[in-house]
């Protein structure tokens, strides 16, 4: 949904939460929400997957890595619950935990993801 009142997916609960200090905990945010499964990595999120790659070279790190820093630096304070049966890729989404991203670059993936301004 492209409309404005579309801009707050989560009926509010994000703003809540930070009012009243509550931890949200994010199951699967790496999960597209659609049929297409995960974002990382999949051809049909195009332009948040080069802000991705773009960021991860930025900051020494991969697309999991960003994903990770991202949702680590949203200002609700969100816990990421993440799971993989590969290793290695629960290495590169661990290492995000050490990267702070800059605002700006918040913003841009905040952009890439397809969100309207705010």
């Amino acid at each position: 949904m492209a409309s404005d009142p579309a801009a707050d997916r989560t009926g509010g609960i994000l703003p809540y939460s930070r009012l009243t200090h509550m931890t949200i905990q994010a199951w699967c945010p790496f999960q597209s929400g659609t049929e297409y499964g995960p974002f990382v990595g999949n051809e049909h999120f195009p332009e948040l997957n080069v802000e991705l790659t773009r960021l991860a070279g930025k900051y020494g790190s991969t697309p999991n890595g960003i994903a990770v820093a991202w949702i680590l630096r949203h200002p609700a304070g969100i816990q990421p619950l993440l799971g993989s049966m590969t290793p290695e890729r629960i290495r590169q989404m661990a290492a995000g935990a050490d990267i702070e991203l800059e605002r700006r670059d918040w913003w841009s993936l905040y952009q890439a993801a397809g969100n309207p301004l705010v």
